[in-house]
Order: structure tokens, then C-alpha cells, then sequence
């Protein structure tokens, strides 16, 4: 870790995620992102706040610690977002905040797991790969299940995922667990979108953010 991070287990991860509920909320605004609507859907799905758990997880000394610092990066990053819209949009979109508020409630158990990373275990090769799970599938069924997706939009997006899988594998320790990481990351998000897509299961991204 940073020294600044050193210094600020607690209170840096939660500045973070109210700098970033803030920008989310802002670029949700259509004259902001009318010419580069992919920002809207960047911060509008799951991709980017399972990224940025995942970073401060596994870049924190202890699992107990990673748990922490999950939550209150969440916390900021959701008091922000919905803050933003109650007091100056007036609007309190309750099964969202009720939706969002559960999904942080469930961070610090996410938090600790994703730390185990850090164990020479072959069971936390499957917990590193589940945020690629989630960016594969996510990228997929995103520009492809859309039918106003143009071909930059779906490339910026794919650059986005890129960008968040090479950074997590960089702090992911051994290379053999990032092979292994990637590995299944690519298979699984391969057999889980051929269930969604075959409908044997319900799209849990369209789901959620229908809510």
C-alpha cells in the first residue's frame, strides 16, 4: 500500500467511493454523456464498483481490513449517489436505494473473501476469477443484447474491461494464480452467458438494474 494509504485504512476507501458516487450520478445526467453515452454505462453497471472493491480488497493488509474498507467504500459511494439525486433532483427512487443498500450490506463478507487471494489454496482461484465472471459476461450481454449500441460505443466499453481486468491482475499475487484466474474467469463467463442467452437462466444484470 501508499503511504497515504498507510495512514488512512479506513477514511481514503470511503473519500473514494463519495468522489465516485458523485461522478456516477453526474455523467447519469444525458447533456453530460450525449456525445460519449458509454461513460453513462460504465458507471451504470457492476463492472466498475465490483473492480474497485476488488483493488482495495486485495490491497489491504488483513482480510478483516479488506472487509472494512469494502463496506465504507461502498457506503460513501452509495450516500453520495442517492444524496445527490434525494436533495438536488428531488427524487427517491426507494427499490433502488433498498437494491443498492442490500448489495453493500453484503460487502464486507465480499471484501474478506476476495482477500484470500492471497492464500496458496486452489479454492481462491476461483474467488479471483469472479470479477472477470462479471466483466466478460457483463461486456457481452451489455453490447450485444442492446440494439443502440454502435461499434464505438461497444469498443470503449471492451477497452474499459480490458482496462479493468489488466489492473486487478497486476495486484493479484503469483503468476500462476492469475493464469488460473483468467482461465476461469474466460470459461465460466463463456457457460454462464450461453445459460442466460439459452434463458435457462434470467439475465441477472437486465434484472437488477430494472429495478
Amino acid at each position: 500500500m501508499t503511504k497515504t494509504a498507510k495512514k488512512h485504512p479506513l477514511t481514503l476507501p470511503f473519500i473514494i467511493g463519495v468522489v465516485l458516487g458523485i461522478i456516477a450520478k453526474l455523467v447519469d445526467v444525458p447533456y453530460i454523456t450525449s456525445e460519449l453515452p458509454v461513460f453513462d454505462d460504465i458507471m451504470g453497471r457492476f463492472g466498475i464498483w465490483v473492480w474497485a472493491a476488488a483493488l482495495i480488497s486485495v490491497r489491504s493488509k488483513t482480510a478483516h481490513l479488506a472487509a472494512a474498507r469494502s463496506f465504507l467504500f461502498f457506503a460513501g459511494m452509495l450516500t453520495a449517489y442517492y444524496s445527490y439525486t434525494v436533495i438536488f433532483l428531488n427524487f427517491f427512487p426507494k427499490s433502488q436505494i433498498i437494491l443498492w443498500g442490500g448489495i453493500g450490506m453484503a460487502t464486507p463478507l465480499c471484501g474478506f473473501l476476495f482477500w484470500q487471494v492471497h492464500k496458496e489454496n486452489y479454492y481462491t482461484d476461483f474467488i479471483s476469477s469472479i470479477p472477470f465472471i462479471l466483466f466478460f459476461t457483463e461486456w457481452y450481454l451489455t453490447v450485444f443484447t442492446a440494439w443502440n449500441w454502435n461499434a464505438k460505443d461497444k469498443l470503449l466499453l471492451l477497452i474499459a474491461y480490458i482496462c479493468f481486468s489488466i489492473s486487478l491482475l497486476a495486484v493479484i499475487p503469483t503468476n500462476r494464480k492469475r493464469l488460473f484466474s483468467l482461465i476461469y474467469g474466460v470459461l465460466l463467463s463463456i457457460a454462464l452467458t450461453g445459460l442466460i442467452l439459452a434463458e435457462v437462466i434470467v439475465n441477472p444484470y437486465e434484472l437488477l438494474l430494472n429495478v
